[in-house]
């Protein structure tokens, strides 16, 4: 009997379909078409033997062999990333400094860093977060040897695009708005780059508004989020018990996406195998 070819790729494309919740948003993560990824998922499929999804309605969930699939993927793409950053660069010594958005701090990353730094004694990780704007010029300054930096423009980046993120408007769960009432708006304080989308889009209609809360906290600030105090602007990543989207709802403005972008200094040590692990996680901004 012919053993089943289950490929990094056909492993990575069937648990970013799950993390993403679909084949759209799978295909704008990993930067390929949706029949594409629709392909890879019945390749993996066929070579297993089983249906890793069904239908339910017009959504596609996973089947009782999907979920226990789903388990041991994640195992084996875990699996080949630490093998691969244990036969590289064991024996190198340095320190790597990082600079990261703050919005990107809530996701895998610090994961992402241990496992890295498991595999890496000899580098010393110096990791630095700040907003969008800092950290691309103290990069630029070379103050960072590797910066993860979120931006509004997609012309702005310099380095290797990874990915992007929509943005909505949460508020807490049934949160109620009148339109001849300012929309009381809760926000990091400048210059924080969803603050700036926020007011820009708001400024391209007719809807008043008055920032009611602001913080230099995301705990902070989807506190007072779930405690009804207004509405905020950030990723599909930030949506958590207690709130909702509610942009459709209330009739509130469409909003842009925003741009994952990684830049580095391949020559400085162990910017290249952290690198790659940071590619291969689906780094989500909140």
């Amino acid at each position: 009997m012919t053993q089943p070819n289950l490929s990094t790729e056909l492993l990575r494309t069937f648990t970013t379909v799950v993390d993403e919740g679909g084949f759209i948003r799978a295909a704008e993560r990993l930067h390929k078409t949706q029949s594409t990824i629709s392909q890879q998922v019945r390749r993996l499929e066929q070579e297993l033997g089983v249906a890793l999804f069904r239908s339910e309605g017009r959504k596609r969930v996973l089947t009782p062999t999907g979920e226990t699939m789903l388990g041991y993927a994640r195992q084996m793409l875990s699996l080949q990333e630490d093998a691969l950053a244990a036969i590289t660069e064991q024996s190198t010594e340095g320190e790597l400094r990082i600079g990261v958005s703050l919005s990107l701090t809530e996701s895998l990353l610090p994961s992402i860093l241990a496992r890295f730094k498991r595999h890496n004694p000899g580098i010393r990780l110096n990791v630095q977060t700040d907003y969008s704007n800092s950290v691309c010029e103290d990069y630029d300054n070379d103050a960072y040897d590797l910066a993860l930096i979120l931006r509004r423009d997609r012309s702005q980046i310099k380095g290797e695009l990874l990915g992007y993120e929509p943005l909505v408007w949460i508020g807490a769960s049934g949160y109620q708005w009148s339109r001849n009432q300012p929309l009381p708006l809760v926000l990091l304080n400048v210059p924080c780059l969803f603050r700036e989308a926020t007011l820009q889009a708001l400024d391209a209609t007719d809807i008043s508004w008055r920032t009611l809360y602001s913080t230099t906290s995301f705990t902070s600030l989807m506190a007072a989020v779930r405690a009804e105090l207004g509405v905020t602007v950030r990723t599909q990543g930030a949506l958590a018990e207690g709130l909702e989207s509610i942009g459709s709802r209330l009739g509130l403005p469409e909003l842009p996406p925003v741009y994952i972008e990684l830049r580095y200094r391949p020559h400085r040590a162990g910017c290249e195998p952290l690198a790659q692990l940071i590619r291969h996680e689906p780094l989500q901004a909140w």
